[in-house]
């Protein structure tokens, strides 16, 4: 994966959840225009332990008529202009372009370390967003190498502890975190899409990261993580705490991992079991409305554990 010309290749590191992202790529791209919510977490630094180590490139990407095995077709953000293929020890992803005559690619070694992204003929708006997307991808994975999880989720920072609210797409994750904002005082946003969690000698703490879904809410904060909530939208707000397995089942799902690479897969399991050791979980049926924000709130904040 060594890039060719290394004279016209700059660097640019980022901290994200105390892990460095450290980016390669042509000086003919203008980095700050096109990952403009990384500003925050750029960092100075040429030598970390936990550094994940992506480059860009404008070269021809080495693919041949066979990119392996067809994992999977499927993607929530890009349809069918997506696939996911394995060969050998790499993962293969490629994404259509908006002109439909060239693909993306991007080549990962299988714990996603290093990867190398090739860029074909695209806007600077397609290619701020398939980069973006791609960095979160690969993160997400090269993350469980360090014990740290990206999380689907909006959080709350109340009064400088992490409420984690999950659920399928649509149940009114960011709609309860609206509800907190406007009901409940001390609380503000610390990311509503994708953040990260880690243990620490400190305890569990949760990540704001440069992905945030669609609300532009990208700060560069570590808190304590207090609580998850698995949210289902219900005729009436029932606020159910979950121990043991029920809590750990209750936020499997919302974790990042792909299940392609039983090896990180494991560790995502193990440090998730960690997690919830130390991190109480509840199960919240609502209805949109003020009400249940102040059941939520309640059951975290003053109910004796």
């Amino acid at each position: 994966m060594t890039l060719t010309n290394p004279t016209e290749i700059s660097k640019r590191w980022y901290k994200i959840a105390d892990l460095i992202l450290e980016i390669n790529y042509p000086a003919s791209l203008d980095l700050e225009k096109l990952l403009p919510s990384f500003r925050d977490f750029q960092y100075n630094t040429t030598k970390e332990n936990r550094t994940i180590q992506v480059n860009l490139s404008m070269e021809q990407a080495p693919q041949g008529e066979d990119l392996g095995q067809l994992l999977s077709d499927q993607s929530i953000s890009w349809g069918d202009r997506f696939c996911f293929y394995e060969k050998e020890n790499t993962f293969i992803t490629t994404i259509a372009n908006d002109r439909g005559n060239d693909f993306w690619y991007l080549y990962s070694e299988r714990d996603f370390a290093q990867s190398t992204i090739y860029i074909p003929e695209s806007t600077e708006t397609e290619q701020s967003a398939v980069i973006c997307w791609m960095l979160m991808m690969l993160f997400g994975q090269a993350a469980l190498l360090h014990d740290v999880i990206m999380i689907h989720g909006s959080v709350i920072n109340r009064n400088g502890q992490g409420i984690a609210f999950l659920g399928k797409s649509g149940t009114g994750k960011s709609t309860h975190s609206r509800l907190w904002l406007k009901h409940i005082p001390d609380t503000s946003l610390l990311n509503d899409d994708n953040p990260a969690i880690r243990i620490t000698e400190n305890g569990v703490i949760i990540y704001g990261t440069p992905w945030s879904g669609k609300t532009p809410c990208y700060k560069n904060e570590a808190i304590p993580l207090r609580a998850f909530v698995r949210l289902q939208q219900g005729p009436e707000n029932i606020f159910e705490p979950l121990s043991g397995v029920k809590g750990f089942i209750a936020v499997l799902p919302s974790c990042t991992a792909i299940r392609w690479n039983k090896d990180l897969f494991a560790m995502m399991n193990s440090t998730l079991e960690k997690v919830i050791s130390q991190v109480p979980v509840g199960f919240l049926k609502c209805l949109p409305d003020e009400a249940a924000a102040q059941l939520c709130h309640q059951h975290i904040f003053e109910t004796p554990s």
